[in-house]
C-alpha cells in the first residue's frame, strides 16, 4: 500500500499506479494533490470484481476534485482499475475496458497540444455528481 499526504510529487518519467495507492488528507477537507509526470500517467490492469485491480483510495478528508494528475504525454487506465483525480494529458487519454474514473479529463491540455479520448465501457464522474460504478466498486464522487 503506498501512502501519501497532500503536496506535489514529480516523477522525470511516467508514473504507473499499481496495486493500491491512497491519499491522506490528514482531516483537511481541501487538501491537494498534484502528481506531475514528464512523460505518460497509468495505471496497471486488474480485473473485474472480486480480482484485484489499482485502485487510488481517497481517505480522511481528500477528495477527488483536489487531486492532479499531469502527463507530459499521454494517460491510459488499466483493465477495471478505480482511478480518482483530475487528469491533464498533454496528448490522449486511453481507458481500458471496466476503468473508471472520478475527476476531470482533459486531453490536449497544453498550448498547441492535441489529444483523443479513447473509451472502451467505462464510468466518468464528475466531482459534486452522482457517481454509479459496477458493483464493488467505490459509490462516491467527490
Amino acid at each position: 500500500d503506498n501512502l501519501f499526504f497532500p503536496g506535489v510529487y514529480q516523477s522525470l518519467t511516467s508514473i504507473m499506479v499499481t496495486g493500491d495507492l491512497t491519499l491522506d488528507a490528514q482531516g483537511n477537507p481541501d487538501a491537494v494533490f498534484v502528481f506531475q509526470s514528464s512523460s505518460t500517467v497509468g495505471t496497471a490492469a486488474g480485473g473485474p470484481t472480486p480480482a484485484t485491480r489499482t485502485r487510488i483510495l481517497l481517505v480522511n478528508g481528500a477528495k477527488a476534485s483536489n487531486v492532479w494528475w499531469q502527463a507530459g504525454s499521454a494517460a491510459t487506465l488499466g483493465l477495471y482499475s478505480e482511478f480518482q483525480g483530475n487528469i491533464l494529458a498533454a496528448s490522449d487519454i486511453t481507458m481500458n475496458t471496466g476503468a473508471t474514473s472520478c475527476g476531470r479529463l482533459f486531453a490536449g491540455a497544453w498550448v498547441g497540444g492535441s489529444g483523443a479520448f479513447v473509451f472502451d465501457a467505462n464510468v466518468v464522474s464528475v466531482p459534486g455528481q452522482p457517481f454509479a460504478p459496477p458493483a464493488g466498486y467505490s459509490t462516491v464522487c467527490q
